[in-house]
């Protein structure tokens, strides 16, 4: 089909306005991981080339596809990413979006924009070559109406506006006062008040690909790109623009030691992919598919990495564990104790795959033990907000068919009972920095206090004991208005007295919540030989290992 002349150079023209993509695409497994976010976020965010590779950066943004937009380049080696408010480099090196009590340097939000828009890079970097050579501090900046150039750095309105007819007339054309843009995003060198770039595209982060294979944040090194965005005009969270591979390489030394055998750790890269994979979009409403903690996955970088850890997720690429052609949620625990759990017992979801299997070559069961008195159980309980009384007793109530513990009772003074089941029967006494802590499902609760029907006393403690009431329900002993009937047909209240100590002891094996892998069981089979595969069949029960259809 004929285009007229003027179209086809309406057409070009747009085309050398436009800022291009980068030739090559990112592949569609890129992922976006929180690193620094929340309460954590920062004014400022450095990074640095790792030394020996190509230096410098592109700077631009990742656009809905995940491909990247360039917008400027840089050969410097050290950058900082700043909000867009007046920062102050203190005498410890350290930046600060309020005044210290010692700076050395501040780097002033406010500038001088000339009116002029530029169709290119080429025309907004000469532009502002030429007001360098003026002695005017400027620089290109990208805005939603394209390429500008801005001079100066104050640190008010009033001080920028007052410098207008100056510049105006090194420029040729008017200037106007802008600053403080909550969605503005300052690329400086670090430790210095240069200014490089700015990026205002109203809620579009900005993104930094550095040119050389690794880089340097917060003295961890990345693969891969950063995106910088600030949440409802707040401080910088930083995010790593990653693929699924090299993510990987960060995770695996931080879920697993690097040193283990090269068939756990393929085994351990499966399970982190494909749990990833059903895990994108967990913070979307923060900006990014993955954390960086145990809330997802531990990820801090590649700087703990081994040439055998790497060679694993390497192994493995492109590979899933799938059920009926679907990437199966597969969920990993440092040890099972001796058994993993029906996840149906501990998260409520009936998953065909996440079933109960006996650990049988574990070696390393992560045994633990600690006493607790019923004051101290009354205490925690209080302190994580529950509303009770005096705590009198607490047994297991719930056993699996695998003997793990699926649900605990409290029974208070007042004779009210406090229950917990699935996943709250491992952590319903767990505290933040306490050394008392239920550590998996596969533990057992015992006392001294002793059982007594027609005053004689039985051999087991409260909670050892099961009676059937009157009306057909099934209790613990330790439970409240229990009756047992005697062999002379003679129906005794139970009654239960203690030792008088109040202690009891909790006594337990395993690491973990008890779903999926247990990574000191993948251990021991890879020690006898069992390839990764055969690992993952083994504690997921009916998957495949293959492409993802």
């Amino acid at each position: 089909m004929k285009k007229s002349l003027p179209l086809l150079l309406s057409v070009l023209l747009l085309l050398a306005i436009l800022p291009m993509s980068s030739t090559a695409a990112e592949p569609e497994s890129t992922l976006k991981i929180g690193l620094y976010y929340g309460n954590n976020a920062m004014p400022a965010a450095n990074l640095q080339n790792v030394s020996g590779l190509p230096s410098g950066y592109q700077l631009g943004y990742y656009n809905g596809s995940r491909d990247f937009v360039v917008l400027y380049s840089t050969g410097e080696i050290y950058l900082t990413v700043l909000k867009d408010k007046n920062i102050y480099i203190g005498s410890d090196k350290l930046y600060y979006d309020s005044l210290p009590s010692s700076y050395n340097t501040v780097i002033g939000a406010y500038h001088l924009q000339l009116e002029t828009a530029f169709a290119s890079l080429d025309e907004a970097s000469a532009k502002a070559s030429a007001l360098k050579e003026a002695g005017l501090s400027a620089f290109v900046a990208y805005t939603s109406g394209g390429y500008r150039v801005r001079t100066g750095q104050y640190t008010s309105s009033g001080a920028a506006a007052a410098d207008a007819g100056r510049v105006a007339a090194a420029a040729g054309v008017n200037a106007a006062a802008i600053g403080e843009s909550r969605s503005c995003y300052t690329v400086t060198v670090t430790g210095s008040n240069t200014i490089l770039f700015e990026l205002d595209m109203g809620g579009q982060p900005l993104g930094i690909r550095p040119n050389s294979e690794k880089t340097w944040f917060k003295g961890q090194t990345y693969y891969g790109g950063f995106e910088y965005n600030r949440v409802n005009g707040n401080d910088v969270t930083v995010i790593n623009v990653v693929h699924m591979d090299d993510y990987l390489k960060g995770v695996i030394p931080y879920e697993m030691s690097p040193s283990w055998p090269v068939e756990a750790l393929k085994a351990q890269a499966l399970c982190a992919k494909s749990y990833a994979v059903n895990s994108i979009g967990k913070h979307r409403s923060q900006g990014f598919d993955l954390c960086n903690t145990t809330d997802c996955q531990v990820y801090y970088g590649t700087k703990t990495a081994t040439a055998n850890s790497d060679s694993a997720v390497e192994a493995v690429s492109g590979l899933y564990v799938t059920y009926n052609g679907k990437v199966a949620e597969t969920f990993y625990h440092a040890s099972s104790g001796g058994w993993t759990e029906d996840v149906k017992n501990i998260w409520g979801s009936d998953i065909p795959y996440l079933k109960a299997v006996e650990d049988k070559y574990l070696v390393d069961t992560r045994p633990y033990s600690f006493s607790i008195t019923l004051d101290e159980v009354t205490s925690i309980l209080k302190r994580k907000g529950y509303n009770v009384t005096e705590i009198i007793d607490f047994y297991a109530s719930g056993i699996t068919a695998a003997g793990n513990v699926c649900e605990v009772t409290f029974v208070q003074k007042n004779g009210d009972n406090l229950v917990f089941s699935g996943d709250s029967a491992r952590t319903c006494l767990n505290t933040s920095g306490s050394s008392k802590r239920i550590n998996s499902h596969r533990y057992t609760i015992s006392t001294g206090s002793k059982l007594y029907v027609n005053d004689t006393s039985l051999e087991r403690t409260a909670g050892g004991y099961y009676a059937i009431g009157g009306g057909g329900q099934v209790n613990t002993t330790a439970s409240s208005g229990l009756y047992a009937i005697s062999g002379d047909k003679k129906i005794e209240q139970v009654r239960m007295t203690g030792s008088g100590s109040g202690e009891y002891f909790i006594s337990g094996t395993g690491s973990g919540h008890n779903i999926g892998m247990s990574q000191c069981g993948a251990y021991a089979m890879a020690q006898q030989g069992f390839s990764y595969e055969q690992i993952i069949k083994f504690y997921f029960t009916g998957v495949q290992v293959g492409p993802a259809s």
